[in-house]
């Protein structure tokens, strides 16, 4: 049998015995004998380090993923949410076998069978921890909301909120998808145009953050396109030669083909704000495109060579990003980088870039459509200028952290991220329709 059928089997039998706490012991205790003891013949007899042939590795892993039965209490869920619980589990555990962590991914240089047992033991211990969290999430929903997180958009709110934008807009892990599940965690209906209108701010929030940081940057381009008005003699030549001039006509047609069909689509990409469900799926989306991007080692284009099409390539990416849990420097990095070929280093600038102008323009956008909202006083400003302002303090010191760490950093550990959270995302909406 595979090994991965062999886990899938021996991993689930143990689910479906999960009320027995002894049964969760038995399995780790086999698996962590049986995996030191034949690991090493293994090993010889394949000549891989961790050869794929031994599945008791994740056994062991799996057990402890399941010791947090001993602090669940049994009789709070019904079998479904048992089930639910258990698929989450399972799924933790092999996104965290997968990706291996700090420090999973150096305990596996232990001798013999013991890094093999190793990882999977620390990959079973994180997978553990988040679905304990996720389990304590779902009690309290239950009981009446979160112990500490208002369920209206007061200052305290407003600041949460806008830090969590301020850390994460520059991050591709949809900063969008962070403060929708946070909004829906606090009690927020979602899809309530108000929080709209919050999250537009705090985004603005973070644009004046990347004008302060990027100062100097925005100074040169203004002072290439103040040369290149003076020599518009030759449109083409000047879009040729000034880079100003190029990535303003490159920001335009991305910043055009998002625009365009997104006004069309507003009113079922607000309601999809509102589901769960639709935001662990585009989690699962932005997880895998940065795992893709992560791979691809041979992207050499330069900002140069970036022409029209690629712009609009890169427009449709940041179009699919208007759904939460989609990030937008996620998917148009990843467009540029997997699709376009552009070097990781200029894909990341070209894409904050060209995020101030799609953030500014969808701003003024809904600053437009609810002003009589905003005139009536039926959205109180001061929620928004703190949340604006509490993005912009914490995005300062986040966006010089990334440009300091762009050029080496990868997608890698963004996409194990995407993926917990998407299935904690899938969780909370089964458990709670349960």
């Amino acid at each position: 049998m595979p090994p991965a059928v062999t886990l899938a089997v021996l991993g689930w039998s143990g689910c479906s015995l999960a009320t027995q706490h002894w049964v969760q012991w038995l399995w780790l205790i086999y698996g962590c004998v049986a995996c030191v003891a034949l690991a090493p013949a293994a090993i010889a007899s394949t000549g891989k380090k961790d050869p794929g042939e031994v599945v008791v590795d994740e056994v062991a892993g799996q057990a402890v993923t399941f010791l947090v039965w001993l602090w669940l209490p049994v009789g709070t869920w019904t079998p479904m949410q048992w089930v639910v619980i258990a698929a989450a589990g399972f799924l933790l555990f092999r996104v965290f076998d997968i990706f291996k962590p700090t420090p999973a991914h150096q305990l596996e240089s232990l001798p013999r069978g013991w890094g093999i047992l190793a990882d999977d033991l620390m990959g079973g211990i994180y997978a553990g921890l988040v679905l304990v969290a996720g389990c304590w999430v779902v009690q309290h929903l239950q009981t009446g909301g979160l112990p500490g997180l208002s369920q209206t958009l007061d200052l305290k709110a407003a600041i949460v909120l806008g830090a969590i934008q301020g850390v994460t807009e520059f991050l591709p892990v949809s900063s969008s998808g962070h403060l929708v599940l946070l909004e829906t965690l606090m009690g927020f209906d979602a899809a309530d145009s108000r929080l709209v209108l919050f999250d537009l701010a705090t985004h603005l929030g973070t644009v004046l953050a990347v004008l302060i940081v990027m100062r100097r940057s925005c100074a040169r381009f203004f002072g290439g396109l103040k040369s290149g008005m003076q020599q518009v003699k030759d449109p083409v030549k000047l879009y040729q030669t000034n880079a100003s001039v190029r990535f303003l006509v490159l920001a335009m047609v991305a910043t055009f083909i998002t625009a365009a069909p997104g006004i069309f689509l507003k009113d079922y990409l607000t309601a999809a704000r509102g589901s769960l469900m639709i935001l662990g799926l585009m989690w699962i989306l932005t997880a895998t495109l940065l795992y893709l991007s992560d791979r691809r080692k041979h992207a050499k284009r330069r900002l140069r060579q970036f022409g029209l099409l690629a712009a609009a390539v890169v427009g449709l990416a940041q179009l699919v990003a208007i759904m939460p849990g989609v990030s937008r420097s996620g998917s148009t990095i990843c467009a540029a980088v997997l699709i376009c070929g552009l070097r990781r280093r200029w894909a990341i600038e070209y894409s904050m870039l060209l995020g101030v102008i799609a953030i500014v323009a969808a701003t003024g956008l809904e600053v437009v459509t609810h002003w009589s909202l905003i005139q009536t006083g039926g959205m109180d400003i001061v929620p928004l200028f703190v949340g604006a302002i509490t993005a912009l303090l914490v995005g300062i010191p986040a966006l010089k952290w990334l440009i300091i760490a762009s050029r080496r950093a990868r997608f890698r550990p963004f996409a194990l991220y995407c993926y917990v959270l998407a299935i904690l995302a899938l969780f909370l909406h089964f458990m709670c329709h349960h």
